[in-house]
């Protein structure tokens, strides 16, 4: 009918639909109207209803495109980096572009979108020359413009009309359509493109204000049939009308429904229609039972429909929409009964006593309200008291009657209404309704319409209920007085009127500060007055204010939402101002307050502008030049008094000078300011880095502070151990001498220096007779002459076991540098691979690898055998390279090989003569001190004899011949005392260097300080002389090596003179003294008793047990030496108290021992017992070494421990052998000793087990019988071993980490006995006691000797 009137003639209706709120119908116009100029018209209404118009047809988009592939997996998904390159491909670099990701789980989707028109044909030309990414296959496809998106609430909270009406408030007008598709969800849908993109632009408010998510959905043209739309999106949704499109096989659905809907569902009638409904729009059939509706049948393919479920409940949505649905309260007899009439049209179920839910459509629910509700009441039915709740919405809950009225306000109407003869009342009684009687306006222009309108008179009566609250509760009633079918119209009106009362909520949380200021609501009720809007605003809480008004759909009163949230946000401005609170009595205090009163006192105070004052913050709210106004004076004034922050960055030096010397001033000047609410501490400046004060103070307290932490510093070092321990033991030493004037920063480092430690007079007989052992092992031949500081030696052996600096390697020599390369191991051939590759210098040198020297040089050596003139160059050359090596790498020592002596077959005295003359011219043109080394092959004797040969023809005064043999110690020593060349040796020592920062304000205190820190380093050190120690004649150079050591452990430098036998101390006082005390030690006890163990080794002295029985028993290895020494030294007799406690004395010119009236005949003997084979050399007299797992030693040792342990142990931690030369070598003579008394010996393998602690001093000092008795004397008073480890494993305590020890030791038996508790010594003719079985208890320290150590757990 709109149409017609505007002369557009519909040629076509091609479909129609409906749901709650809208009806749409596709129609086609007559091809001679103009569709353009319909868009554009105004939009027209029909019955109060708009109507609108959209173009049917979609626009394909020339911006934008979708690219797609599919998804097997999350792994296959193309990286956005890598697609952008490809668009870059397909559109160019020049063109803008942006993309959006609406991929799902089996394809991945990208919407590209241009800031310009693309040209689609070229586009998909060059995607048809690469249409692969990665491997997958793309697609790319156009779309059309949008016009339709998805709101969403996240949380799945349910989305109702209210909501929808609310979100699209502000585009109302442009919404073409919405309808919700779930619980959550609407589909909106907007009248063209350039309404939806206008609501676009202000979306991410709506998204903050709503807490929604919003996508838009995205159609887009298929490649074959583009009248085909086919839609994705990541909110899916279902349209009015389903596309006929391909469906689904046939399958069997179930939903549920709302209980409104059971009850329509139910209904016979409704019941019919829904099938009928269902079968007509999916073809399938229906069943009912109860709350589940099933389907059975085909389901159209509908992209945005995320399941078949969403399809049917889309469809019974739209049937259900159809009905109007509402709960009709309190009901008399009566009206059930005319509800129940109309059975057959309406839906209803009984919910309470008298309350009934109904459905019904439109028509026949107006008949039934128009039945239950008739307009002509008769007279009787209405006073002034009565409520009118059947008159009301249906929606409305009931009112009760008036209790108690204390007080009745009437106000009469001044309506010209005739005589009445019919009153009707409205109740108002929420706050909201009670709100809008606030406003006289209301009330006036209520009682206009009403009169003009109705013809009626109107009473508002205000009541006080009597309630607990001082104040009491008000209630207002509108009496309306008129004609019966006037007055009931008026009140109809009335009722629909307060239906549409609205309440808009603001909240500090979503709208602002504003919400907290008491007058704003006052002042935004005077404006919304001088705009003449009805509305209210309340207070509704702390944070809460409430906007009532009327709804935009009623024309005397309504307001459009929109109106209200543009006055509040467009002409109010809120400013909040935060400062730091003062004390009350401060200036700045009064001003503020004097500030904030000025405003109140203001004409405009609560219509222009309000304040609200809080701590640390104040709020100010109203017209915007106003506000404007007033923060810029409030901000003048807080920076004019309240602090601010000023950054003063200070180094930690700065801050450690405040700290340490400059903190009283820096208390003062934060004194002085506090009172201004300034904040100067060190704890704000060191934490953030700034300070607080008024800004017009700021450069003032700037100046302050960069006076006080103008800062100089010095730094210095002072090399002494001394004094670095006198700051570390008295700090206050230190800290005394510059408190007040400087901060002091101390670094602490080690500086390496060499002691030389001097070469000692004496001879130490037990270190010549190790260095004799060492000599047999590893040199069999060697021959030397010195020439001025340095050393040519002859020798025989291998030269991979040289203990030289550097050795010599003939690197042509294939057979040489394979089997030195070898040795050395893989980092050594690593090296001179690389090197020789990457250097074109033939002479390499490489690190030690795994030999015993500190460098390997390989130097090629071309023999030049065709011509006998170019060997002696050739030597010269080969010879001088290596020795121009060590000078200029400063090293000291070196061996070279022989060379051409072997398959070359050059005569060795030719070998020998070059070689030799080069080292001399070498050696004899510079002053270094150098030790030259000929290492000759053993089997080569006569090389080694034209070496030696040569070497003797040079200057044989000069030569010194050392045959290593194992003769005796006396030839060793004498082969020793010839070389007449001193060695000094020296020993590293880390010194401390103390590293000292001053710093201070004041150049004149950095120089004093420093002088008085100089002055107490120089005080720390002690100097201790100690002159005329002839003594000093006897150390041995262990002894003099053990005095170094322990003196700079002790920081204290010590210097012996051998020439001036003086010795002096240099370091702190304490060590010094320590130190001297540690000379005369050494100088006494400590070398006499090195002495007696040195000069008895080699004789075993022993005492005849009875006399003439030939049984004779070594003193101990204390008494041996003691008594050694004293023959040695020819005197006649020693005194001394033997293992026994007995006062002994032996006469030497006898050869008896006196005790009492016993006299004993002694022996000595020279023993001259060879180590074990299997003993490793050792310059040690005690050394343990660790077994390997896969030698035959350790396997054996194992078998015997396994053999009898019987499983008590879970793993063998470790097997070490023993070697204590001084025990073996008594223990050997010992068991000569039973060879010759008994014949067969019985020496036997026993096992004792002890703790780690008793472990050590038994290896050191042998089975000590003092400890006899502390595990037990059961068979006598002695060393107890046993055959069973598992017995012996009983006394090997665990350690804290569970390690236990046992030693596998060599016994001696000899003649056992059963023992007993009493016995401290064997029966007379017996070594050993036993208990029979596997227990033996040795009486003599010699009787047994500890081979192994076992480590177990």
């Amino acid at each position: 009918m709109s149409l017609n009137v505007e002369n557009y003639t519909i040629e076509k209706k091609l479909s129609e639909s409906e749901n709650e709120y809208f009806r749409r119908v596709t129609i086609q116009l007559d091809p001679t109207n103009d569709i353009e100029k319909l868009l554009n018209s105004q939009i027209p209404t029909f019955s109060k209803h708009d109507i609108k118009f959209k173009r049917s047809k979609q626009l394909i988009d020339r911006t934008s495109f979708v690219l797609k592939s599919v998804l097997n997996n999350k792994q296959d998904k193309i990286a956005e980096n890598r697609i952008k390159l490809y668009l870059s491909l397909l559109i160019g670099n020049n063109i803008q572009f942006t993309l959006t990701d609406f991929s799902t789980t089996d394809e991945q989707i990208c919407l590209i979108q241009c800031n310009n028109e693309i040209e689609f044909k070229k586009v998909y030309k060059q995607y048809q020359t690469k249409s692969q990414l990665q491997g997958r296959d793309l697609s790319i496809v156009q779309v059309y413009e949008f016009d339709t998106i998805i709101i969403r609430f996240p949380d799945e909270k349910i989305m109702s009309y209210d909501d929808v009406e609310n979100i699209i408030r502000s585009a109302r007008i442009d919404v073409f359509t919405y309808q919700l598709t779930e619980d959550n969800c609407v589909e909106v849908e907007f009248i063209n493109v350039d309404a939806f993109k206008r609501w676009m632009l202000n979306v991410e408010k709506i998204i903050v204000k709503f807490r929604v998510t919003i996508t838009p959905i995205i159609t887009y043209v298929d490649d074959t049939h583009e009248n085909e739309n086919a839609t994705i999106s990541t909110a899916q949704s279902i349209p009015f009308n389903i596309p006929t499109s391909a469906v689904s096989k046939s399958q069997s659905t179930t939903i549920k429904i709302r209980p409104d809907w059971v009850m329509v569902a139910a209904h016979s009638v409704f019941q019919v229609e829904l099938k009928d409904y269902i079968r007509d729009e999916l073809g399938g059939e229906i069943t009912i039972h109860g709350n589940e509706i099933s389907y059975t049948g085909s389901f159209p393919r509908l992209p945005r429909c995320p399941s078949n479920e969403a399809i049917l409940k889309n469809k019974i949505n739209n049937y259900m929409q159809k009905l109007r649905y509402q709960v009709l309260r309190d009901l008399k007899p009566y009206q059930a009964r005319i509800l129940r009439k109309h059975s057959t049209t309406v839906a209803f179920r009984r919910d309470g006593h008298n309350d009934y839910s109904v459905a019904a459509k439109y028509n026949d629910f107006v008949e039934l309200k128009s039945q239950l509700f008739p307009k002509h009441r008769p007279h009787h039915q209405l006073d002034q008291t009565t409520t009118v709740n059947q008159q009301m919405d249906i929606n409305s809950k009931p009112v009760s009657p008036v209790c108690k009225q204390e007080s009745i306000e009437q106000r009469p109407s001044h309506s010209t209404a005739s005589t009445v003869n019919n009153v009707s009342l409205y109740p108002i009684t929420s706050a909201e309704e009670l709100s809008m009687f606030s406003l006289s306006t209301f009330e006036n222009r209520l009682e206009q319409h009403l009169r003009d309108t109705y013809n009626v008179k109107i009473i508002i009566e205000r009541t006080v209920m009597n309630t607990k609250s001082k104040e009491g509760k008000l209630r207002i009633t509108i009496k309306i007085i008129g004609q019966n079918r006037d007055a009931e119209n008026a009140l109809e009106y009335v009722q629909n009127l307060f239906s549409l009362l609205r309440t808009r909520k603001f909240d500090e949380k979503n709208d602002g500060n504003w919400t907290k200021i008491e007058d704003a609501t006052v002042l935004i009720q005077y404006h919304f007055d001088l705009e003449k809007l009805t509305c209210t605003c309340q207070k509704m809480s702390s944070t809460t204010v409430n906007i009532n008004y009327f709804d935009i759909t009623n024309p005397q009163f309504g307001i459009d939402e929109q109106r209200i949230e543009d006055l509040i946000n467009n002409r109010f401005s809120l400013a909040t101002i935060t400062y730091t609170s003062q004390s009350s009595t401060s200036k700045f205090t009064k001003d503020w307050k004097s500030l904030e009163d000025a405003i109140r006192k203001r004409d405009d105070y609560k219509k222009d502008i309000c304040l609200y004052d809080e701590t640390k913050a104040m709020y100010l709210f109203g017209l915007t030049k106003i506000v404007k106004e007033f923060r810029q004076i409030f901000e003048e004034l807080k920076n004019r008094y309240v602090p601010q922050s000023y950054k003063m960055i200070l180094s930690e030096k700065q801050f450690n000078y405040l700290v340490h010397v400059a903190q009283n001033d820096l208390s003062k000047l934060e004194k002085r300011y506090k009172a201004d609410g300034c904040d100067v501490s060190l704890a704000r400046l060191r934490q953030s880095g700034d300070f607080l004060a008024p800004i017009d103070m700021h450069a003032e307290i700037k100046a302050n502070l960069d006076a006080l932490t103008q800062i100089d510093e010095v730094t210095f070092e002072i090399q002494s151990s001394a004094f670095g321990v006198l700051i570390n033991q008295e700090p206050k030493r230190l800290t005394s001498l510059i408190k007040t004037k400087c901060y002091f920063e101390i670094k602490s480092r080690t500086h390496r220096i060499d002691i030389p430690i001097p070469k000692a007079q004496g001879t130490d007989l037990e270190d010549l007779a190790k260095q004799s052992r060492h000599t047999n092992a590893s040199v069999t031949n060697t021959n030397s002459i010195n020439i001025g500081n340095s050393t040519i030696t002859i020798c025989t052996g291998d030269l991979t076991t040289q203990t030289v600096d550097v050795i010599v390697v003939c690197s042509t020599s294939e057979i040489m540098r394979k089997t030195i390369v070898t040795k050395a191991g893989v980092q050594v051939q690593t090296e001179f691979t690389n090197t020789t590759s990457s250097n074109g210098d033939p002479v390499v040198a490489t690190c030690n690898g795994a030999l015993p020297c500190k460098k390997i040089l390989f130097i090629p050596w071309q023999s030049g055998q065709s011509n006998p003139h170019i060997l002696k160059p050739s030597l010269s050359t080969f010879v001088s390279s290596a020795i121009n090596y060590v000078i200029k790498n400063q090293y000291k020592t070196l061996a070279f090989p022989s060379v051409g002596c072997g398959k070359l077959g050059f005569d060795p005295s030719i070998i020998a003569k070059h070689m030799i003359d080069e080292a001399l011219t070498q050696l004899g043109s510079n002053n270094n001190q150098l030790n030259v080394s000929f290492v000759l092959l053993p089997d080569q004797n006569n090389v080694y004899d034209e070496f030696v040969k040569y070497l003797q023809c040079i200057k044989p005064s000069r030569t010194t011949v050392s045959k290593a043999s194992s003769t005796t110690l006396a030839a060793a020593a004498a082969a020793l005392t010839t070389s007449k060349s001193i060695i000094h040796s020296k020993l590293s020592y880390d010194e401390t260097v103390t590293e000292i920062t001053l710093i201070s304000a004041t150049n004149d205190h950095l120089v004093k300080c420093k002088q008085d820190i100089l002055k107490l380093a120089h005080s720390s050190s002690f100097t201790k002389q100690i002159t005329n120690k002839n003594d000093l004649l006897d150390w041995s150079q262990n002894t003099i090596n053990q005095f170094y050591t322990y003196c700079l452990k002790q920081h204290v430098k010590p210097t012996l003179d051998l020439n001036s036998l003086s010795v002096e101390l240099v370091g702190p006082k304490d060590a010094v003294h320590e130190a001297e005390k540690q000379f005369f030690e050494l100088t006494t006890e400590t070398y006499k008793q090195a002495r007696n163990h040195a000069v008895s080794r080699g004789v075993i002295w022993s005492v005849e047990v009875t006399p003439n029985s030939d049984n004779w028993q070594q003193y101990s290895f204390k008494l041996n030496g003691m008594i050694e020494d004293a023959f040695l030294k020819k005197q006649s007799q020693l005194d001394f108290v033997n293992d026994k406690q007995e006062r002994c004395r032996i006469i030497f010119s006898s050869m008896e021992e006196h005790h009492g009236s016993d006299v004993r005949a002694i022996r000595r003997k020279v023993v001259d017992s060879l180590l074990p084979d299997t003993w490793e050399p050792s310059d040690q007299n005690c050394k343990r070494v660790t077994l390997q797992s896969s030698s035959k030693e350790y396997q054996d040792v194992l078998k015997q421990f396994n053999s009898t342990m019987n499983g008590q142990h879970l793993k063998i931690i470790k097997i070490e052998r023993i070697q204590n030369e001084r025990w073996y070598k008594q223990y050997t003579a010992h068991r000569d000793e039973y060879k010759r008394r008994y014949g067969n010996l019985d020496e036997r393998l026993l096992f004792h087990g002890c703790t780690g602690i008793s472990a050590n001093q038994i290896i050191q000092e042998c089975f000590n019988r003092s400890f006899a008795g502390v595990n037990g004397v059961a068979y006598g008073c002695g060393v107890y071993f046993s055959s069973n480890a598992s017995y012996s494993h009983s006394y090997a305590k665990p350690s804290v980490s569970g390690e236990r020890t046992m030693f596998l030791a060599r016994v001696l038996i000899g003649r056992t006995h059963q023992g007993n508790q009493s016995m401290k010594v064997p029966p007379a003719g017996y070594d050993t006691t036993t208990d029979g079985h596997h227990i033996f208890v040795v009486y003599h320290d010699a009787g047994v000797y500890a081979d192994h150590l076992i480590t177990y757990q």
